[in-house]
Parts: structure tokens; C-alpha cells; sequence
């Protein structure tokens, strides 16, 4: 009787703390360590769901943050730090041919402190800032860390509570040069020049060009670019540095990616994307870090304000990692579900906003020359677990990259149903040509499928849900009326012609696949699946 009260107390709460509204609750999140993150580096023996390297330090040390073009995981070391980018649209054929994330770029920051004192590195949610703060022979370090979506940048300021004590060597390294899988290769150089550490290539598979960018500006001290032995930047006796990075392909989203076959050819190599980079660059600097952390807060505070979730009466004065320890013998204590909430808000916010690709298998981070999964989007079930929050988290706007992508992809996506539909039940084809559209289980920024083995015709009908969740949420009519409904129709057309008559006279789909299911290690076919009847 107890546990239930507490359970009926515990959701009237939620119930009347959760709702719309433009005030921020007065608590601050904070995931926060009072250790660097190791780096022990990767483990190419280690294999995780056909992707590789590993790096366990990466996966459960460093702290992410992100525009939803670009990602970044940070270490917040005292040695040598290490900022691992990752850009949305750079891809390697990876796996099932499918074209996978591939990491973009490794930074790396020598200052050689060892030994710190009173460090902490914290990732404050409600600010979407990284902090990085310790003492070093008698002198007291700061860095903040901010991914800023209006400009598509990257800022870092470096400060301490005495002039000219900031000294570091900025380096940068492109991961991967070498492969024996002629369609993962990447080429690439790095060049420093004044101010600007440049490093930029080719990923030879689908004709990709990239290009990152570092810009350095300091107050007081001096600069040395250097070229010799590998490009770098010294930082001498500066009173404060903000670091500025940029990245670029020559992807863009639009039909011809998905409606072309050939891999070489969905983009076009005679674009460079250094112009663009580069002008972004001169914006950003132009704004100054001032400029840049302003419209970061009230672009990021505009979205992760409007909901308030208190489940406990204080905020335990702990490292994140000691209340997972605690919770893990005593989920009594609540408050880490608390901070999680908020935290997968931040992530979501962090990996999916206008203009860019969809919130991918994970997110807008990957240190992985392969990808697991591709760090594509999964429409059995993936696709939907990312963006359910944005609907009942009050974040309508991080749900505009997914409908970007799929506009984009519908071309293709009413072609495989035709297709699917000719080789499953040719005499439903219609006179018209029309027979809606349909979607399979993997899709990446560059590929999509129709339903097959891992799963039936119903990840289109999972995926169209999506679109009437959205309009439950907004009550847009003019998103029903141009995209929303068209979707459902289209959806409905398809999957009308998945039906057959059994022996019995009923209709059900056919073929048909329940995700994940598996016997001896393949998906069996069968008629008439819940997930694929469900829809």
C-alpha cells in the first residue's frame, strides 16, 4: 500500500510540475566529475556492433556538447586535452553499404599541468556550457566550452586569474589517413598559417570534400604557427585565447542524394566547402565570444526553460558518478532520474535543430572510423525513441530536421514502394503509378531502403506516426495540410497493398517481419505481424 501511494504521490507531481512555460526552473543541472576524463586511447580489437575502433574512455568519460551540425566530445584534461569533432554529413561507405559517420577531426591542447588542484569539470544543462576549472602552481585556470547553433560554431575561451600564464601548443589531427578498404580511405593535410590551423580532404566513396577550421585569438602574447613538424600553433604568455572551429562538406540535403545510385556521384566533387568555412569563421570572430555565448544562451534557454521536473527537495552536492554508484544500491534516491531528464533533453536540443541532419543513432558524436549500426536511422524503433521527447518535452523545434530529411527522401521512397509492391503484389499496382511510400529499417544521410528481412512494411507505418504526433502536439494545421496528411495517405496506400487473403479469407500483410525476432541468428517471415499489422 505504501509503494503505491508513494507511486500515486510521485506522478501527481510530475503531472503538476511538467508543463509548458518560459521560466527556468531555479535548480541548475550540472553532470560534473571532479577528475579529467582519461585517455588510454582505442582499442582495435574491440568490436561493437560492426563498428571499431573503441574507446572506452571516449564512451564513458568525456562530456558532449553540440549544435546539431556538429558535435564535440571534450576530456577536460590538464596534460593534453583532447576535443573530439564530429560533422553530421562526413561519411565513409561504412557498413552494409549503407554510408556511415566516420569521425571528423581530433584536437588536441598541451599544457602540460599535471598534478591539479580543486579541478572540476562540469557540464551545466541549463546553459548548455562546459566548464573545465583547477589550480596549477598557484594559479587558477578556466575554459569554457559552448556549440553555438545561429552561427555554427564552436567556441572555447581560456582565462586565468593571472596575466600571462596561458601557454599551450593547439594541434590537430585528421583520424584514419590509412585503410586497406579502399572505399573507407581518407585523404587528408593539415596547414597552420598566422592565426588559423586549417586541416581539410577527401573521403574518395561518395566524393565527399571536407574542411575544418581553428582559428586562435589571443589577448597579449604571441603566436608561433608552425608547418615543419606537423602542423601547430604555440600560444605564448597570453592573458586570455578563444579558439574558434568550423567544419564543412559538400553534402546537401536533397532527392538526387537518395534518387542516385551510384555512390561517386550523389555529390559533387568539384564543390569545396573551405569558402563557407572560412565565412563563418570571419562572422563568428567578427562577434567576438561575448556575442557568441549571448546568442547561444537564448537560442539554447528558449527551448530547454519551458519544462520544470522536480522529483526531490534538494540537489545532492555530489559527482555524477557517485550518484550513479549511490543509485545503483538505492534507487530510492530519485534525483538522478531527475538530472537525466533534463539531461536527455540537453542531448536531444544538442543533436537535432533546423538546417541539420536528424538526431542519428548517436546523436552528433562519434570518435569511430566505423560507426556501429552506421550511426544511421533506425525506423523499426530508433528513429522514434530519439524523437519522442520532443513532443512531450514541449521541443516541436528539434523535430524539424527529421522532416527536412524526409521531404527529401520521399522521391526515393515512393519509388521502393512501387518496387515492393510489384514483386510482392503485382495485381494492387496502380493504374497511376501512385502506391504511396515506404520505408525499410536502416537509412543513413546518403541511402535508404525498403522493408526487407529484419523487418516488415510497418517501419513506415511506426515512422508516419511520428508525423501525427507532431500535429497532436502543434495543432498545425498548415503542417496536416502540407505534410502531415499527404505522409499518412501516402503510408495508407502502401500499406493497403501489403495485404493479402490468408486460407481463411482474412487479410494480412504479407510478407511480413517482426523486428529483432530471430531464429538461428536470421529474421524469420511470417504473415501478419503485430508490428507490422499494428499500422
Amino acid at each position: 500500500m505504501r509503494k503505491k501511494l508513494t507511486t500515486l504521490v510521485c506522478t501527481m507531481f510530475i503531472c503538476i510540475n511538467v508543463f509548458p512555460q518560459m521560466n527556468s526552473t531555479n535548480r541548475i543541472y550540472e553532470v560534473w566529475d571532479d577528475q579529467p576524463a582519461p585517455n588510454r586511447g582505442k582499442q582495435y580489437s574491440l568490436i561493437q556492433a560492426g563498428g571499431y575502433p573503441a574507446d572506452p574512455d571516449w564512451e564513458a568519460h568525456s562530456y558532449p556538447i553540440g549544435n546539431g551540425y556538429m558535435g564535440a566530445n571534450i576530456f577536460g584534461r590538464t596534460d593534453v586535452e583532447r576535443i573530439q569533432i564530429t560533422e553530421k554529413t562526413l561519411a565513409n561507405e561504412g557498413l552494409y553499404k549503407l554510408g556511415g559517420l566516420t569521425n571528423f577531426g581530433e584536437i588536441y591542447m598541451e599544457f602540460n599541468h599535471s598534478n591539479p588542484g580543486n579541478y572540476k569539470r562540469t557540464l551545466n544543462l541549463n546553459e548548455a556550457i562546459l566548464h573545465v576549472d583547477y589550480e596549477h602552481n598557484g594559479v587558477q585556470y578556466s575554459r569554457e566550452y559552448l556549440a553555438n547553433y545561429p552561427e555554427n560554431i564552436i567556441a572555447i575561451r581560456l582565462t586565468s586569474n593571472q596575466k600571462e600564464k596561458i601557454s599551450f601548443t593547439l594541434r590537430v589531427e585528421i583520424p584514419y589517413l590509412r585503410s586497406a578498404n579502399e572505399s573507407n580511405t581518407k585523404f587528408g593535410t593539415t596547414r597552420a598559417e598566422n592565426n588559423l590551423l586549417t586541416f581539410s580532404g577527401k573521403i574518395k566513396h561518395f566524393s565527399l570534400n571536407y574542411e575544418g577550421q581553428i582559428k586562435v585569438i589571443n589577448e597579449g602574447g604571441k603566436l608561433i604557427a608552425e608547418d615543419d613538424n606537423g602542423a601547430q600553433i604555440k600560444v605564448e604568455n597570453a592573458n586570455a585565447v578563444v579558439l574558434l572551429i568550423a567544419t564543412g562538406t559538400n553534402y546537401k540535403l536533397s532527392d538526387k542524394i537518395f534518387l542516385q545510385d551510384i555512390d561517386s556521384l550523389k555529390l559533387d566533387s568539384k564543390v569545396f566547402p573551405g569558402e563557407e568555412v572560412s565565412k563563418r569563421i570571419q562572422h563568428a570572430a567578427e562577434q567576438g565570444y561575448n556575442g557568441l555565448k549571448k546568442s547561444h544562451l537564448q537560442d539554447y534557454q528558449n527551448i530547454f526553460s519551458r519544462v520544470k521536473l522536480e522529483l526531490c527537495s534538494n540537489v545532492p552536492d555530489q559527482p555524477t558518478k557517485t550518484l550513479i554508484s549511490n543509485y545503483m544500491q538505492n534507487p530510492r534516491n530519485v534525483y538522478l532520474e531527475e538530472l537525466m531528464f533534463h539531461y536527455g533533453r540537453y542531448l536531444l536540443i544538442a543533436s537535432s535543430r533546423k538546417g541539420t541532419l536528424p538526431c542519428g543513432l548517436q546523436g552528433v558524436w562519434s570518435q569511430y572510423y566505423v560507426t556501429p549500426w552506421t550511426g544511421g536511422y533506425w525506423h523499426n524503433i530508433n528513429v522514434q525513441m530519439n524523437y519522442w521527447g520532443a513532443f512531450s518535452a514541449n521541443m516541436r523545434e528539434v523535430f524539424a530536421p527529421y522532416l527536412e530529411y524526409y521531404q527529401a527522401y520521399l522521391p526515393k521512397a515512393n519509388t521502393l514502394a512501387s518496387k515492393y509492391i510489384e514483386a510482392n503484389n503485382p495485381q494492387a499496382l496502380a493504374n497511376d503509378g501512385n502506391n504511396g511510400w515506404t520505408i525499410g529499417t536502416g537509412a543513413t544521410a546518403y541511402k535508404i531502403g525498403g522493408p526487407g528481412g529484419h523487418s516488415g512494411p510497418g517501419t513506415g507505418g511506426f515512422t508516419t506516426k511520428l508525423m501525427w504526433d507532431y500535429f497532436e502536439f502543434t495543432q498545425d494545421t498548415s503542417f496536416l495540410s502540407e505534410i502531415g496528411y499527404p505522409a499518412l495517405l501516402g503510408m495508407s496506400k502502401f500499406l493497403s497493398k501489403t495485404l493479402l487473403p490468408d486460407e481463411n479469407g482474412k487479410l494480412l500483410v504479407d510478407h511480413s517481419a517482426s523486428p529483432e525476432q530471430s531464429h538461428n541468428g536470421k529474421n524469420p517471415q511470417t504473415k501478419g505481424s503485430t508490428f507490422d499489422q499494428g499500422f
